[in-house]
């Protein structure tokens, strides 16, 4: 505002009358701090260790994957014959060593119970879509990893909940660390003041005795200003989730008292496949490969040079006199290479269907009775498969020649002139070498002959393994030489994937049993769903219990009033657990909604500690406005007026209890009140705020008695 005016004229003030205003922060913004498959936005790891906000499950498998696929799950098929018919039952099992990466499942969790935006801290990747520092993680040997995401999500403002979907599976891991961890989360919801922690037990048993309650009282933090920023549930609980599955890594167990018959089925399958013709197809092909391939190659690419230059080579042109590659057919080279690579494709195709016949083999007769010594197919198994692994071998070969010919094909494509320069100038040289190595590798002269190239010893090979599985057949046709054991119907030793063609009605069966499989994890990634729906359809202060919890069939352990009470108070530490609980018509309810302070009569409730993370954090950014305004009693004014305001339709929407506001909060602020002398010179302007917010009626206490008859 001008305090003087020197040119005539009109002049506008505006007066400010209003307050400034307190925005709300967001209550229900979880972090989950753990592995995914990939961590990619647009290039390979560009997300790894760096806090990504999303907003649903389809943002999380665009950026982050899906879950890692369980190998261990067994299948067991018997066919048992009664009344004159066989029938069939079908039994799988959980998986024997479960993977240890529960993110995806987690996230699943989440949003189905009422999730909204998140943030993911991606501290390790399980999937093969790295970038060249990354390398991919198999198992979770300790929480360093973890601890480093913690330290990233400092830096970072918004999110609200702090959770550790993995930590509950890392490998050999004691409660002490297992704590540590979730001391290190609490220490930071301490310092910065604007988060909570939902914490996970390491494990769960029966109660009244159960351990992991006692090792989580005995590590957890016993610092009351740091418990009161965390929440526990108990126990973990059994969701409808789906496993995602290995299907090639999945093996049956077929048990047939009728007709044995695994080793009849392994021996006519592979008598149907011909790895030698299969190597003689890609021998000739690499032989039209010949020793004018690279003037022929240099041909092609100088066709696409001239042709972005303007020039059309007619048919007498240059590259006439070169092998097949005559202008202007640049395409005849790139349809070469696709004829070779799709040859290459089929041979491991038949290297994988072979596996999967010597895999049966194994399996099949290592239950023989009396046992048969597998080691001969094992041996001669491992030694066709390293032909195909590894440097300069078939399947990497492969994977460069498709790569090579999808870059050929889409530089031809564009007719780019600057992509066919650097083609012509740079790529030239790795374009033969990998070309050069198939013709290396290969017997081109003569593929009918058989040395010690490459493909004649993929040829070799495979007849030494057929006839390993073929000569151990214990079956040669005379009863005295059949196998004693039943525990090989035609299906066992089969992978689940090789069973869909061979008998499909089976294979779809075995996965709707896999489905039915209940999967167990940890509580955490629910409950934040649940705080996140409760803070939208009633607000912050409302107590996130008494509440159904989606896809969630049962909780793992059965709890009772009397064992809950153990749960719920601590007398002597005051760490209190939250239980979930399944009631006779009503399912499974969130049934605790105290924090860590359980003895606490200040913090005693989430939903207080919470309101009150929210208040302060809302009502602190909004008060950043008056920083180095003049420390006076009109700044006192407009700040306590803002504050009020908050406070007021807090108290409205029922957060504050009261029945009138001055009985719900007060701001106190200024001179002689809040602040001395000494204050204002120090630049400090004091503010005083007090709520009372509102608690759960946690005990309902109805009293009865008789009324005496006066008539």
């Amino acid at each position: 505002m001008a305090s003087t005016y020197n040119t005539p004229g009109v002049y506008i003030e505006e007066i400010v009358k209003f307050p400034p205003s307190v925005a709300q922060v967001e209550t229900a913004i979880p972090a989950f701090i753990g592995y995914t498959e990939k961590a990619t936005a647009k290039i390979n790891g560009d997300l790894k260790g760096l806090p990504t906000r999303i907003t649903s499950m389809l943002e999380y498998e665009t950026y982050f994957g899906g879950a890692k696929a369980e190998t261990t799950i067994k299948v067991a098929i018997t066919d048992e014959k009664i009344d004159g018919d066989i029938q069939r039952t079908i039994v799988v099992d959980q998986p024997s060593e479960k993977q240890p990466f529960l993110m995806y499942y987690s996230m699943q969790m989440y949003f189905a119970n009422g999730g909204g935006p998140c943030y993911i801290v991606s501290v390790g990747r399980y999937g093969d879509k790295l970038d060249e520092e990354d390398t991919e993680v198999t198992m979770i040997t300790n929480t360093t990893a973890l601890l480093t995401g913690l330290t990233a999500l400092k830096k970072v403002d918004e999110p609200t909940l702090i959770l550790f979907p993995d930590a509950t599976r890392v490998s050999g891991i004691d409660a002490a660390t297992f704590y540590g961890l979730y001391n290190k989360a609490l220490e930071q919801c301490k310092e910065l003041q604007d988060r909570f922690t939902i914490i996970d037990t390491l494990g769960y048993d029966e109660i009244p005795t159960d351990t992991y309650v006692s090792d989580l009282r005995g590590n957890i933090s016993a610092n009351k200003d740091e418990i009161k920023y965390g929440g526990v549930y108990y126990p973990y609980l059994d969701t409808i989730l789906d496993y995602k599955i290995d299907e090639n890594r999945i093996v049956i167990h077929h048990k047939n008292e009728e007709e044995p018959e695994a080793q009849e089925v392994i021996t006519s399958n592979l008598n149907t496949m011909d790895v030698a013709a299969a190597v003689t197809a890609i021998a000739n092909e690499i032989g039209d490969f010949d020793t004018t391939f690279e003037g022929s190659l240099i041909a092609v690419l100088q066709f696409l040079y001239d042709a972005t230059n303007g020039f059309n080579m007619g048919a007498s042109g240059a590259g006439t006199d070169v092998k097949n590659y005559a202008a202007p057919r640049p395409l005849t080279l790139h349809s070469l290479l696709e004829t070779l690579q799709a040859d290459l494709e089929h041979l491991i195709q038949l290297k994988e269907n072979t596996n999967v016949e010597a895999n049966a083999a194994i399996s099949a007769l290592s239950d023989e009775i009396p046992v048969i010594d597998v080691s001969p197919i094992e041996t001669a198994l491992t030694n066709f498969n390293d032909l195909f692994e590894g440097d300069g071998k078939i399947e990497v070969l492969y994977k460069a020649l498709k790569k090579l010919t999808a870059n050929l094909k889409k530089n031809i494509d564009e007719g780019n002139e600057t992509k066919v320069n650097n083609l012509i100038d740079s790529n030239t040289s790795n374009v033969l070498k990998e070309i050069e190595t198939l013709i290396t590798v290969a017997d081109i002269d003569n593929p009918a002959d058989t040395d010690t190239t490459l493909f004649d010893s993929v040829a070799a090979n495979w007849e030494t393994l057929k006839d390993a599985i073929i000569d151990n057949n214990p079956d040669d046709g005379t009863p005295e030489d059949i196998s004693q054991d039943t525990n090989n119907g035609a299906l066992h030793g089969r992978s689940l994937a090789s069973i869909e063609q061979l008998d499909n009605v089976t294979y779809n069966k075995i996965l709707v049993e896999i489905g039915k499989l209940p999967m167990e994890l940890p509580p955490s990634s629910t409950m934040a769903g649940i705080y996140a729906k409760i803070d939208n359809d009633r607000g912050v202060w409302k107590a996130p219990a008494n509440v159904s919890l989606n896809y969630v069939t049962k909780p793992s352990v059965k709890l009772t009033n009397k064992e809950q009470d153990l749960l719920n108070v601590d007398v002597q530490s005051g760490k209190s657990i939250n239980a979930i609980r399944t009631f006779t018509g009503k399912g499974v309810l969130v049934w605790g909604a105290r924090t860590l302070a359980g003895n606490d009569k200040e913090w005693r409730y989430i939903p207080v500690r919470r309101f009150f993370n929210m208040a302060e954090e809302s009502i602190k950014k909004a008060t950043e406005q008056f920083v180095f305004e003049p420390n006076d009693m009109n700044t006192w004014v407009r700040v306590k007026a803002m504050i009020n305001n908050f406070l007021t339709l807090q108290w409205r929407a029922g957060a504050l209890a009261g029945p009138t506001p001055d009985k719900a909060f007060y701001v106190n602020v200024g001179l002689g009140e809040t602040m001395t002398a000494d204050d204002v010179l120090d630049g400090k302007m004091i503010i005083e705020i007090g709520m009372a917010v509102v608690r759960p009626a946690e005990f309902i206490i109805l009293k009865f008695s008789h009324k005496m008859q006066e008539a």
